[in-house]
């Protein structure tokens, strides 16, 4: 089979918005192979770069028709119908070249230059030409069309258009086969609004009818949010947000974690960035050790990790993945982070774990300009990524702490330091609060169709002051509580029970109990006939920081502890008259009913003596009389009083379902 060029290679370069656009164009070889009959084969086709965008035909696109047959001409002309490409796409920046030299198909010498890419294995193609002068051409023209996306990404200001994974060019034997098996399982997704606010699905277009010039239009940042956000969840002052306006362009649910930090776009930026394992410890609490696998360029990179198994402890065996990490910075600052999972030749599966594939998922980390004179400097953070519908339907409705135990969850959180408060030690690694440890009188519930026990309820049906509170009196909802609730007591006896847990046979006390780094044992003394304890204790992960204000509302006085100690009560389900009774307001009990303090050794013990006042009394009276047919939450609080001290969070929280008087057990003396 004899071959010639059948028409030179031709560069051109066009000006667009101030800069050069390159172009090449010239015919090719492509798919070199061997049939089933052990005969050697190739197709000529046209093959045309503009910019970093690959376009490739079956026939020239600007031959005049009238080279074609009349027929052809006249049909085409009725159709109005232009060539399309039977292939396009990107050059991305993993793209490696490599030229192989010659080979012999049938009779001729073709020399042939290579496609791979550095991330996917799978992902290579081979093009061929007549001369070696003409693939060194080609491998130029590459490498331009390379270095204008690389461009085009450093110096775009649209979000969306600067940091969409487009469809890179796959020149493969089977691409178009691939490709449609990409699309059915979905593809990657990109910051899809003008403010990087959301997740969009980009879908490949094959065979769609936009020319090659659509695909070079420039940045459009006059676009319309497409998402609308509701705050579903508060967790350490980070607000954790779902989009409900039933966007079509994603399988699953996109969501978002937003949080405002005391520090510079670029220090946050290093932290999130940083593989250095103490300053990770500090933040993450997902992943164990990352390490570099690949540095593909100034802002990209593949890394390996696995998940901390301490902290998702239900997998029964050790998980890591491989993500792709692009990175980029804005002119106005703004730092944006995107993260996709991998493949690489130097990480194969590893004997001992599964490989998972991460969710994918991006960081945006823009500036908050303050008018305030202040040196602080202070940042939004948003992190963003998509997760199975079924599964954050769960998620999002449990009132236990499965949600805490995800994957997503702990994504999510990832946005926020751990330590968003300081009130907990972030140095310190986080000890594991297994319920199965402790065990108190009543049963923890195990569904919302459970009486006579308790749970954990999220604090968003809570109020609490807010950052700017002292100025406008601004209150918002409640996140996640600092403390976990580990146990709870339910005690009777002839007179009201005191020191709880000073008593030998307290869970405090116990081996486990001692292990706990602090414990919030806050004790209810209900008045009646007979007494009644409900005792509740509330654990800590890490030692608590001593300055600040969960550290000095230990150690400090008792007159700073009645000035600070506040709770709040919520009737979620009962009879009208007692929501009315109980209210909803918060209240100092310091300074409504006399309360009792016991510290000692990892805990401090507040005996809350309801029977003190007779305003309370009468109040429990009311509340003991339904008490079979209420549902009750209990939200701890430190009050806040001054700048530093806001915005408040929950301490601890509880929520109380149907409780039975003839449950509660006697305490051994």
């Amino acid at each position: 089979m004899m071959m010639s060029n059948g028409g030179g290679d031709s560069a051109t370069e066009e000006k667009v918005v101030g800069r050069s656009t390159f172009e090449h164009s010239g015919w090719v070889y492509h798919q070199l192979g061997t049939s089933s009959l052990k005969r050697e084969y190739c197709h000529r086709r046209y093959l045309h770069i503009k910019g970093k965008y690959v376009m490739m035909y079956k026939r020239n696109p600007h031959e005049h028709p009238s080279t074609f047959s009349v027929l052809n001409y006249i049909y085409l002309s009725m159709l109005n119908a232009e060539i399309k490409p039977i292939r396009r796409g990107v050059v991305g920046h993993t793209l490696v070249l490599e030229e192989l030299g010659r080979r012999k198909v049938n009779d001729d010498d073709l020399h042939v230059l290579k496609f791979s890419n550095r991330l996917d294995e799978e992902k290579k193609g081979e093009i061929a030409c007549a001369t070696a002068g003409e693939t060194r051409k080609w491998m130029e023209a590459l490498e331009q069309a390379k270095k204008q996306a690389e461009y085009e990404l450093s110096q775009s200001s649209n979000t969306r258009n600067k940091l969409s994974m487009e469809t890179e060019i796959n020149l493969g034997r089977h691409g178009r086969r691939r490709r449609v098996k990409q699309y059915a399982r979905g593809v990657k997704r990109i910051i899809s609004t003008k403010r990087g606010e959301s997740l969009v699905h980009r879908s490949l277009s094959f065979g769609a009818s936009r020319t090659s010039v659509e695909f070079c239009e420039g940045d459009t940042a006059d676009v319309v949010e497409e998402h609308e956000w509701k705050c579903v969840r508060m967790s350490h002052g980070v607000r954790i947000f779902e989009d409900v306006s039933g966007y079509k362009g994603t399988k699953g649910v996109l969501v978002k974690a937003v949080a405002d930090m005391e520090a510079s776009t670029a220090f946050v930026f290093e932290e999130i960035l940083s593989l250095h394992r103490h300053q990770k410890y500090e933040w993450d609490v997902l992943t164990s050790d990352l390490e570099l696998v690949d540095s593909i360029s100034r802002n990209s990179d593949v890394i390996y990790g696995s998940y901390d198994p301490r902290y998702l402890t239900r997998w029964k065996c050790k998980r890591d993945f491989l993500i792709s990490r692009q990175w980029f910075c804005d002119q106005d600052g703004t730092y944006t982070l995107l993260q996709f999972p991998a493949v690489h030749k130097k990480r194969p599966p590893k004997s001992g774990y599964r490989r998972i594939k991460i969710n994918p998922s991006t960081w945006e980390i823009r500036n908050l300009s303050t008018h305030a004179p202040t040196n602080t400097s202070k940042c939004l953070v948003t992190h963003m990524l998509e997760v199975q519908s079924k599964s954050w339907s769960k998620w999002k409705t449990s009132q236990s702490s499965k949600f805490e135990k995800t994957v997503a969850y702990a994504l999510l959180s990832q946005v926020s330091d751990t330590n968003a408060n300081g009130e907990l030690d972030p140095l310190a690694s986080p000890l594991t609060l297994d319920h199965s440890q402790f065990h108190g009188s009543m049963h923890e519930g195990k569904s919302e169709t459970d009486t006579n026990c308790w749970t954990t309820p999220n604090g968003t049906g809570f109020m609490i002051r807010g950052k700017t509170y002292l100025t406008d009196n601004t209150k918002v909802p409640g996140g996640d509580p600092l403390l976990k609730l580990i146990a709870v007591d339910w005690f009777k006896g002839d007179r009201p029970v005191s020191k709880v847990a000073l008593h030998p046979k307290s869970l405090v006390q116990s081996e486990a109990g001692k292990r706990l780094p602090f414990v919030l044992v806050m004790n209810l003394q209900v008045p009646a006939k007979p007494n009644y304890n409900l005792v509740l204790y509330f654990a800590a992960d890490r030692p608590v920081v001593k300055d600040s204000l969960l550290g000095r509302f230990i150690d400090e006085t008792d007159t700073f502890r009645d000035s600070r100690f506040k709770l709040i009560p919520s009737i979620v389900e009962g009879y009208w008259m007692v929501k009315r009774a109980v209210g909803t307001k918060a209240c100092l009990l310091g300074k409504a009913v006399t309360c009792n303090y016991v510290r000692n050794d990892n805990f401090l013990e507040i005996d809350v003596d309801v029977g003190s006042s007779s305003v309370a009394r009468s109040v429990i009276g009311i509340v003991l009389g339904y008490v079979t047919s209420i549902v009750v939450d209990l939200a701890i609080i430190i009050e806040g009083k001054e700048q530093i001290e806001l915005p408040e969070y929950i301490l601890g929280s509880v929520r109380l379902n149907r409780v039975r008087l003839e449950s509660a057990v006697r305490l051994e003396s």
